[in-house]
């Protein structure tokens, strides 16, 4: 198996072999913001790749592609998880409005997004979900500095924190 490079969002290396979302559910890898909740299935943290402050990514540990090779509990689970995150993210003021995108790529672990709407978001591109992939360049060519990192590594702590309560 090789081995391969992935830039997170503070644009630190990863490296890893096979499934990236695998590995780090096995934490053979970890993000300067840390794990925002983790149980035996699945891990919540922000976005490995994205600068987007409060955009989480609930991975499952178990290697599926597809929402329904999940079980019922895993979906159910998961769905509770995607509830509760977005609750603390409105409650704590870091967003009102999200996207949530389902991603099944072949070959690839399935997670869901939490994305954050941002009025800049809507300002660049107009409809954010029609042009996301320009929306996800432009944060990672502008918002890749000290000052987001820091507002990234502060939500994820809210979200850990209430998780814990």
């Amino acid at each position: 198996m090789s081995t391969k490079e992935k830039r997170n969002y503070a644009n630190e290396l990863m490296k890893y072999d096979g499934c990236p979302s695998c590995a780090y559910a096995n934490h053979e890898f970890s993000l300067p913001c840390g794990i925002a909740y983790e149980n035996e299935r699945f891990i919540i943290s922000q976005d490995w790749e994205l600068p987007i402050k409060g955009f989480f990514i609930i991975n499952p540990k178990r290697c599926v592609e597809k929402l329904n090779e999940l079980t019922r509990e895993e979906r159910t689970e998961m769905f509770d998880l995607l509830d509760k995150t977005i609750v603390i993210l409105r409650e704590n003021n870091i967003c009102d409005r999200f996207d949530v995108i389902f991603e099944e790529k072949e070959n690839r672990h399935f997670h869901i997004w939490i994305m954050p709407r941002y009025e800049w978001m809507k300002e660049l591109v107009g409809d954010i979900i029609a042009n996301i992939d320009q929306v996800f360049n432009y944060a990672k060519s502008n918002f890749r500095n000290e000052d987001t990192y820091k507002e990234i590594k502060r939500i994820t702590e809210v979200v850990k924190r209430n998780f814990e309560n």
